[in-house]
């Protein structure tokens, strides 16, 4: 039985007394593991930048009292996106009444979408104070590591309930390190360094003197390292506690932790080649090892502008073919800085971009008709102009997020670009938070016989206001195409098709057609 701080039990801590959920419900039987304090709760692009390079573990809460942003409800709603995006698990507030003046409806409806908690400490109470809240979280979560040191299945079932991306050894090392307050390393036969975590994580290790110095009790003073072989796998784990030491319990902790995690997630992260490592890496935010296997393989990654994604690989019986067949068409098109598989994905970042629209058209047309040829449905997903790491790992989260949405938005379509995410992003939003006009819109849309909803769809999200292709695609005769379209002229007002006039329905079609689907 796994035996752990939950959000549950905090709140029956003597600080916490009166102090009420008002949102995130479902994520009161999480781990709380630390706490933190929002000081200034301005988004600023410093502030999204730093939360890009920090990582959470879905298992720290903030206390705040949104004093910088009191009378800005957008502003307010931005931070949890922004705290939960980055893998907060919720916040504590405080001063409502006093600072904040109340919580706003679309605040807890912003929370409750990302699963992120929101504990409401009692109204209008001055003498509240973050000191005791941190210290009894604090206090609590030491003496349950303290009192129940078998943390394995705990910290592999944390992983397990992460999203898939998230499920590696990279991640359990990070994990395991937070636990321990300590350094961990995996290590292969020959003592090359697999990966690895550091603590805290603004620590610089020697990890190659560390590793040469073991056995000959010349560690730097206060430093005691651990070593322990995996058995079958001929690896092995490497703890470095720079004050204080581990108790043999701890060890075997650990150790059975990364045995667990080798069975289940071996081949993901912990790749020996490197160029797979630092796609690994950068898709997971560690910066270090970016640093690191980047300036080992000469490659800049503020110059890699551009990511194309291939998805859908799902069921190819060999990815790896696959892969190698992808990169073949793309050498021909492009020059390849990392072409790696990442979770049944493949994932290709160009030295230069393609110089014309038509050269990313042709690379893209090139794959969709190898996915014809072989009887598949793969998709691809191009980004522009990302410069920089922490874009390119938006991008590939965005495309995991909303790739979803934009194949029932344009399900014809095996070709997509990142302003299609964006756009799917942004429907998708408009139907978790609603919206006057485009409720109005959808209003008028459900109104039309199904003949009418089929043709307005077809026209504008499939044929690209063409009125030929959406009378091969309706299987109907041009001119019905045409005199049908004259009518939606007249319900709307306005030439259907034209922009910026159909800005509104085009959108409204999107999501009709994510709620409803096609008319039948």
């Amino acid at each position: 039985m796994l035996i752990s701080v939950t959000v549950k039990d905090i709140l029956g801590l003597p600080s916490l007394k009166n102090a009420n959920v008002i949102a995130g419900q479902p994520a009161v039987t999480k781990v709380v593991a630390s706490v933190s304090v929002l000081e200034y709760s301005q988004i600023t692009n410093t502030q999204a930048e730093i939360y890009q390079h920090i990582n959470f573990n879905n298992d720290e809460l903030v206390l705040t009292a949104f004093a910088s942003v009191r009378d800005d409800v957008e502003a307010q709603c931005e931070n949890i996106k922004t705290l939960a995006k980055a893998g907060e698990l919720g916040l504590i507030l405080f001063y409502v009444g006093l600072i904040l003046p109340k919580v706003d409806q679309r605040l807890i409806k912003v929370a409750d979408e990302y699963n992120f908690i929101i504990i409401l400490m009692p109204k209008n109470e001055p003498e509240l104070t973050y000191r005791s809240v941190i210290t009894e979280i604090m206090f609590s979560v030491f003496n349950d590591q303290i009192e129940n040191p078998n943390f394995s299945a705990e910290l592999v079932e944390k992983v397990s309930s992460m999203p898939s991306y998230q499920q590696n050894l990279d991640m359990v090392l990070r994990l395991l390190s937070d636990r321990l307050r300590a350094s961990v390393a995996l290590v292969d036969s020959e003592d090359q360094l697999i990966s690895s975590q550091q603590w805290p994580q603004t620590n610089s290790l020697n990890w190659k003197r560390i590793l040469n110095n073991i056995g000959r009790q010349n560690q730097p003073d206060g430093m005691h390292v651990y070593t322990h072989g995996l058995g079958k796998s001929n690896q092995t784990l490497v703890l470095c506690k720079e004050h204080g030491e581990l108790t043999h319990t701890t060890q075997k902790q650990a150790v059975e932790t990364i045995r667990i995690s080798l069975n289940l997630w071996g081949k993901v992260g912990s790749s020996n080649n490197e160029m797979a490592a630092l796609l690994d890496a950068i898709i997971q935010n560690e910066p270090q090892k970016i640093t690191q296997l980047a300036n080992k393989n000469h490659i800049k990654i503020q110059s890699l502008s551009m990511l194309l994604i291939v998805s859908n690989l799902e069921n190819i019986d060999n990815l790896n073919n696959a892969e190698a067949d992808i990169v073949r068409i793309t050498r021909a098109l492009a020059n390849i800085a990392i072409c790696e598989i990442y979770h049944d994905e493949i994932l290709i970042l160009p030295v230069n971009r393609p110089s014309t629209l038509q050269e990313w058209h042709d690379w893209q047309a090139a794959i969709s008709q190898y996915s014809d040829q072989k009887q598949l449905k793969i998709t691809t997903t191009r980004f522009n102009d990302l410069h920089g790491d922490g874009n390119i790992r938006e991008a590939y989260l965005n495309n995991h997020q909303y790739l979803p949405v934009a194949q029932i938005i344009f399900p014809r379509r095996t070709i997509f670009s990142g302003q299609d995410l964006l756009f799917s992003k942004s429907c998708q939003e408009l139907i978790d938070h609603g919206g006057g006009l485009i409720n109005s819109q959808l209003g008028l849309i459900g109104q039309l016989s199904t003949d009418m909803i089929k043709t307005l769809l077809v026209f504008l999200l499939d044929a690209r206001g063409n009125i030929e292709e959406a009378a091969k695609l309706l299987f109907i005769h041009r001119n019905t195409a045409k005199y049908r379209l004259k009518k939606l002229n007249n319900y709307f007002g306005f030439k259907v098709g034209l922009m910026p006039d159909s800005s509104l329905i085009y959108q409204a079609s999107a999501i009709y057609r994510i709620i409803n689907g096609d008319p039948v």
